[in-house]
């Protein structure tokens, strides 16, 4: 059941209708059924998975929590002396943590073989032809909605529980819904349980205030997927199918267009996923703030996929650096080249770490790899480089401050995560640095496309192309008044009756008018689900 489908709009309704009709101790039954429906909706094969990884969960936290509490209650009952206490802490400890490994062992294995066999098989074929021995290997599996994110939520679940930052839940139910709540099972955003599970069990009243701001934020979800970013899609699959033949202009309004698109695409549908669920008096973490605004490449990731960031920070991270082998390397190089030198390894060990694993988890291809090591290149290099490149622009005379400065941060921004766009788009690292070089080869006739109209032949018209135009800076305008700090939504609530419902009515239209849909076209495919 696609997010943009008619049949996902009535399921949508008929769920609101009940959840408000039925008193509030029956509104988490409405969701969880929902959520089932939903689950089942797209494949009952599916829901398997979702089950056998939320059970081992829920079991593996418990006897965690009973380790814990047991711990607890003999320390405090005052029969052990200090050694004994630290005896037995080492005991619980090393007790928990087989229950952790199992957990990881079960949740991270099925995430492995379903996404990555193939993957892994893919390159143990391609080593052993390099040894002359032909050996091909291939399984047909199926990849579970939503896998990639349910996974990491309840990973990091399970951690909080052996960490003790809270108590396991002791209620199934709730630990389920948990999991499932459909809103954001498709593409996240990775919601930490005790900031939502308590959410989920509450009453939530109807609230005519709560329930329009819900689904303005909704109509503009389906305004930026719909008009926008499958707009924008259309002229860069129209390049992208031709790469080989062009050069120059072309490609670079298409890297442009399709940084747009897979933005446009990802925040139309957390948009939509929160303007659901802030219907329901449930609040979602904020998956996206803005992130062309971002002047540097950490900042840039501290804006993009906000929840995915924190996660690697918390579970990831952190622990690779206070891992034992990470401190004895820190050491090592502290004694061997100094201070200096110990903090660039403190920071590049970790952060390879993460990038290596962000490339992995957006595919399992080449080509997603290639992109992670990209990306952990630019933050290790912008972080090893920040002090340099600070005294260079005092040498220089460089107001940093400057307004005109900034600006030129944000383009150079842009451009580095744009050309980080085309290995997703590539099925190899030759492939990238071969259409990279197309890209930016300005000899080429076709740098003078927009002249003589051969832009139009891509998929969009010169009316529907110049439409993009004006969307693009729409939504960098609409960026522009947020980064000020000025909430649109609570300006529309403070306006009348009647301005608020033109703007609705408009937004609708527009969407009816100018989104692309229809006979032939598949409203499916948000980009970050298939990760």
């Amino acid at each position: 059941m696609s997010l943009t489908s008619l049949s996902f709009l009535i399921f949508i309704c008929i769920v609101t209708c009940l959840y408000f009709i039925l008193p509030g101790r029956f509104q988490w039954t409405v969701l969880m059924a929902a959520s089932i429906v939903f689950y089942l909706a797209a494949g009952p094969k599916y829901i398997v998975f979702v089950l056998i990884s939320t059970i081992v969960s829920f079991l593996c936290a418990g006897q965690i929590q009973k380790l814990h509490d047991n711990e607890d209650e003999t320390a405090a009952s005052g029969s052990l002396d200090r050694q004994q206490i630290k005896a037995l802490k080492k005991t619980v400890t090393v007790k928990c943590r087989r229950w952790l490994l199992l957990d990881l062992l079960i949740n991270l294995g099925l995430l492995g073989v379903m996404k990555y066999l193939n993957f892994a098989l893919r390159g143990v074929s391609a080593l052993l032809q390099t040894a002359g021995i032909h050996w091909e290997k291939q399984f047909s599996l199926i990849l579970p909605l939503g896998i990639s994110f349910y996974t990491f939520m309840l990973v990091g679940y399970i951690l909080d529980i052996f960490w003790r930052r809270y108590p396991a839940e002791k209620s199934f139910r709730k630990f389920l819904l948990y999991t499932i709540y459909f809103p954001h099972i498709t593409q996240g955003p990775i919601s930490r349980y005790n900031k939502l599970a308590p959410q989920l069990d509450e009453a939530h009243p109807f609230d005519y205030d709560r329930v329009a701001k819900g689904f303005q934020l909704l109509l503009w979800g389906y305004f930026e997927k719909l008009v926008i970013a499958d707009r924008l899609a259309v002229f860069a699959n129209g390049v992208y199918d031709r790469w080989k033949v062009l050069t120059g202009l072309p490609l670079i309004v298409a890297i442009v267009f399709f940084s747009m698109q897979l933005y446009l695409d990802f925040q139309g549908c957390m948009d939509i996923c929160r303007g659901i669920s802030e219907v329901f008096g449930i609040r979602l973490e904020i998956n996206f703030a803005r992130p062309y605004f971002s002047k540097n490449m950490p900042e840039f990731w501290r804006r993009w996929h906000i929840t995915l960031g924190a996660w690697f920070k918390d579970y990831l991270l952190y622990p690779v650096s206070m891992s034992s082998l990470c401190k004895s390397v820190n050491k090592w190089s502290r004694r061997k080249w100094g201070n200096a030198a110990s903090r660039t390894v403190s920071t590049i060990i970790p952060a390879a770490c993460v990038w290596m694993v962000t490339g992995l988890w957006h595919g399992a291809a080449v080509q997603y790899v290639l992109w992670g090591v990209y990306h952990g290149f630019l933050i290790i290099g912008g972080a090893v480089m920040a002090v340099p490149f600070q005294k260079l622009g005092e040498a220089l005379q460089i107001n940093m401050k400057a307004w005109s400065f900034d600006l030129f941060r944000m383009a150079r921004t842009f451009l580095l995560s744009a050309i980080g766009r085309i290995f997703f788009l590539s099925a190899g690292l030759r492939q990238a640095f071969l259409l990279i070089r197309r890209t930016f080869n300005f000899r080429h006739p076709s740098l003078y496309m927009l002249w003589n109209k051969g832009l139009y032949d891509f998929g969009l018209n010169q009316r529907g192309f110049l439409l993009s135009i004006l969307l693009i800076a729409m939504i960098w305008g609409v960026g522009m008044v947020q980064e000020r700090g000025i909430v649109i939504r609570d300006w529309i609530a403070e306006q009348n009756l009647v301005f608020r419902w033109i703007l609705y009515l408009s937004l609708i239209a527009a969407i009816l008018v100018l989104g692309i849909y229809g006979e032939g076209y598949n409203a499916s495919a948000f980009v970050y689900q298939k990760f």
